[in-house]
């Protein structure tokens, strides 16, 4: 029981991540959004299996020893984050108008 309260977050964290992913690749294909935020879907696929990982080391006794996945939790989060950080970029960039308009009187 100690084993569950310790990976719970991790795996809560996980299905969310994998659900975001899921959410943006559906709302893509429906056309609700650009295909842009498949960054932030990757990002989060990324992410979510990182946190799979951490779930599965959390207790001593874990089901696979951290050293063993401590690199590739490591590299998953640096592209998740990479990924992310590049889709709220465009995203801003796309939301932000820059309007070049005559000085008054001129």
């Amino acid at each position: 029981m100690e084993t569950l309260w310790l990976a719970l977050p991790y795996y809560i964290c996980s299905v969310a991540a994998l659900g975001t992913t899921a959410m943006t690749v559906l709302t893509v294909l429906r056309g609700v959004y650009p295909r842009r935020i498949l960054l932030l879907g990757a990002g989060m696929l990324c992410l979510g299996t990182s946190f799979f990982l951490i779930a599965a080391t959390a207790a001593p006794g874990g089901h696979v020893a951290r050293a063993a996945v401590a690199w590739p939790i490591r590299m998953l989060d640096a592209a998740g984050g990479v990924l992310w950080v590049t889709w709220l970029l465009l995203a801003v960039k796309a939301a932000v108008r820059v309007e070049k308009k005559r000085p008054a009187g001129g």
